[in-house]
């Protein structure tokens, strides 16, 4: 099924039924192959990526197609959709299909050379196979003029999709400061349109991920049937009945003589421009990255800078692109490019005269804003946000940049938008991480309910204890305390109020003792206290000390029973090292012994193991 569209010449042509504007969103993304990282999210210029579920997901609206996130992921989670399909169909359709090959496929297709890939392309089916260079010279030739009609303070020139989506979505206000000129790859599909058969179909071959949606915008619909990235190309060659590696080397002098290239430089940038302007005065600003153009068009709506002309690309240069490959450095692919254009015969016609004597094509188009949507925080919702986020006030805020927002007030609108969580700020969860290893610290030696040391910490110090006092003598008493009819607390108040008869025993020891002693929980209503350094005499002190304390101790009941408190009562048996108790686990027998004695004469009382 073709749908019915008119090229720039005013010709009726058909596109398949894969239109682009029915494809899908460029980017899909992948929700099983993402592993969290986030590194998708810091990469985004336009903060065009939420986290939903633990799980970055693409917002459409916001998205300038740049392609930063497929390159970050290294597990696929987002990936560029495959438009093959449409090309392969054309292929089958029986109609002339031309390749149209952007001028950096030299270094993209390396080590191919130029003449092995047209003869893979013409192989694989294409008709025959053009690059975007005349294109590029047509649109430097409409530069030329309008820079010297301009009339607007500033005139912004770029033909880069990316470059062009961030002013109509992030900097509206200057939309018509935006030179109205087509880019070079469709003047060159127009042109071609213009001398092929009536029935071509452009497969257009380009470094640029967005230009394969870009092909369907209203004004330049018709030009080009569908548009791949240099990968696509590289699997359609590969998969073609005679892959690339395999065409033989054309004859010495195959390749025909190309125009030179006399107007234009990247992009179809014109070189007169720059011949006539000095770029020390300001007058041509030329700014590579979303960060620099956003900065540079913020200081222009200031009225901070008013250059003449702002040449504006999202990379340094088409030639490093985002599918010109990864294997080579930005300057080894113009190097291949530079050697690659000197190998080529160039004809010696002049490239005005070539032009005048070529079909006119249309190379004026307009632009129109389309402002991503931003809803709007007053500072009292941000500052609630923060407080979320642990920051006590704004002027705690560490702006790291950690979480992909520049700054934290950044961050918390993304929040409040619900395009982020708190999870993505790293000072954050290392906070929360060193208080999860505290806590798992004090659960490895402290009781959870009752905050003195659990029983294993116990029984390492009682070992040490009862170690020292055999080499030095030093002494050491163990003081085994129970709580006394505890069962009654618990049945008649219930454990809640058990509970808290329990922490409150806790507390009063905690109190009472010395930083170098040991209380600790052993277990159930039992309690432990190791006295280091004390003799039997002192420590007997102690535990009346405790027990009077914890007898005068009243625990409220919340009502239960109609009573407002409840007290208890303790029983502590006391022993020394020393004698027949030389380890730790008689010494605790000894203990035992003196408390069950305790217990058996009445209970509240203290009792000594005898030597």
């Amino acid at each position: 099924m073709e749908a019915l569209n008119r090229d720039g010449n005013g010709r009726e042509v058909t596109s398949p039924a894969g239109d682009p504007a029915t494809r899908g969103f460029l980017i899909e993304s992948s929700p099983g192959r993402c592993l969290a990282c986030w590194a998708c999210v810091r990469a985004c210029p336009a903060r065009a990526i939420r986290v939903v579920d633990h799980r970055a997901e693409i917002v459409e609206d916001r998205c300038i197609e740049c392609g930063a996130c497929v390159g970050v992921c290294g597990r696929d989670g987002h990936v560029v959709r495959d438009d093959l399909p449409h090309v392969r169909d054309l292929l089958a359709s029986g109609r002339p299909v031309v390749a149209l090959l952007a001028t950096e496929f030299v270094a993209a297709m390396h080590p191919a050379t130029p003449a092995e890939v047209e003869r893979a392309l013409e192989r694989a089916g294409f008709y025959a196979v053009e690059t975007t260079l005349l294109g590029e010279e047509l649109v430097a030739l409409s530069y030329e003029h309008a820079h010297a009609r301009a009339t607007a303070p500033v005139v912004l020139r770029s033909t880069c999709p990316v470059a062009v989506s961030w002013v109509r979505r992030f900097r509206p206000s200057l939309v018509g400061a935006l030179a109205p000129i087509i880019p070079p790859y469709i003047a060159q599909a127009r042109l071609v349109r213009a001398l092929y058969p009536a029935d071509v179909a452009i497969v257009y071959v380009s470094p640029c991920y967005a230009r394969k949606d870009e092909i369907a915008d209203p004004q330049l619909a018709g030009a080009v049937d569908v548009a791949i990235d240099f990968e696509e190309l590289k699997a359609l060659i590969g998969s073609a009945a005679t892959p690339m590696a395999a065409v033989p080397p054309p004859c010495s002098g195959s390749r025909r003589p190309a125009p030179v290239k006399e107007l234009s430089l990247t992009d179809g940038y014109p070189r007169r421009t720059l011949v006539e302007h000095d770029m020390t005065s300001q007058d041509v600003v030329a700014v590579r990255g979303v960060k620099a153009i956003d900065d540079l068009l913020g200081a222009v709506e200031r009225g901070e800078v008013g250059p003449l002309v702002v040449d504006m690309l999202y990379c340094d240069g088409c030639v490093d692109g985002p599918a010109t490959g990864s294997e080579l450095s930005v300057f080894a692919k113009r190097t291949v490019l530079a050697n690659a254009g000197r190998a080529t015969p160039r004809t010696t016609v002049d490239t005005r005269k070539l032009l005048a004597h070529l079909p006119a094509v249309e190379t004026v188009r307009s632009f129109t804003a389309s402002p991503a949507l931003m809803r709007v925080f007053d500072d009292a919702q941000i500052d609630a946000c923060l407080a979320e986020g642990e920051f006590e006030s704004r002027d705690v805020l560490l702006d790291c940049g950690a979480c992909g927002y520049e700054t934290c007030v950044e961050h918390a609108v993304a929040v409040l938008d619900h395009d982020s969580t708190w999870d993505m700020c790293f000072p954050l969860q290392r906070k929360r991480l060193e208080r999860t290893n505290e806590a798992l610290e004090r659960s490895a030696t402290l009781d959870s309910l009752t905050g003195l040391w659990n029983r294993r910490v116990f029984s390492e110090r009682l070992e040490a204890e009862v170690a020292r006092n055999a080499r030095y003598g030093t002494d050491v008493t163990l003081l085994m305390i129970d709580l006394d009819a505890f069962k009654e607390v618990n049945d008649g108040y219930g454990h809640t109020v058990g509970d808290a008869v329990l922490g409150e025993v806790a507390r009063i020891m905690r109190d009472t003792v010395r930083e170098t002693d040991v209380p600790a929980r052993y277990g159930g209503d039992e309690f432990a206290l190791i006295l280091p350094g004390i003799g039997k005499t002192a420590g007997y002190a102690v535990a009346e000390k405790l027990r009077a304390l914890i007898a005068a101790a009243a625990v409220p009941t919340d009502g239960a029973r109609g009573g407002d408190t409840v007290s208890t009562t303790v029983s502590v048996g006391l022993a020394s090292a020393g004698g027949s108790t030389t380890s730790a686990s008689s010494l605790v027998e000894a203990a035992d012994r003196a408390l069950y004695r305790a217990k058996a004469h009445g209970r509240d009382q203290v009792r000594i193991a005898p030597d």
